[in-house]
């Protein structure tokens, strides 16, 4: 459709107030202002949607090497939290098979047998090496 050049001809011009078109610096702060606060939203998206997920299987293993430079009955306590919290984790998500949440039951009762005597008879590497055989091969890549 195109318009008719005697009716476009026909109409004012735009009326705009005076003040309108004035640039002062109030409209350059309110343009810095709505400037900042779009680039903090976009880095906060950003940072939130291409941040690293760690899987749980390399959180558990890197707290089992933090906890390798522990007292052995520091390391046992530290061991069962992480299976406490692992069992706990896999009994809401179900992510773990049925075997591996058995698995980290029977850590757990074992842990616990020997968390109050006076020197455990747990062997600490084995026991990570335990705890980290719970995760299988596929889940925790």
């Amino acid at each position: 459709m195109a318009a008719d050049p005697d009716l476009v001809a026909q109409l004012r011009p735009v009326r705009l107030p005076p003040d309108f078109t004035a640039y002062d610096w109030h409209g350059g702060l309110a343009i810095f202002a709505l400037a900042l606060i779009a680039g903090l939203a976009l880095a906060f998206a950003l940072r939130v949607f291409t941040q690293a997920r760690v899987s749980a299987k390399a959180a558990a293993a890197r707290e089992l090497a933090l906890a390798r430079s522990l007292a052995p009955d520091q390391r046992l306590v530290r061991q069962s939290r992480l299976v406490a919290a692992l069992k706990q984790r896999a009994e809401e998500k179900g992510r773990h098979t049925e075997a591996a949440r058995r698995q980290l039951a029977e850590i757990r009762a074992a842990i616990d047998a020997e968390l109050y005597r006076p020197s455990p008879s747990l062997d600490p590497d084995a026991l990570d090496a335990a705890i980290l055989q719970t995760f299988g091969r596929g889940v925790g890549r």
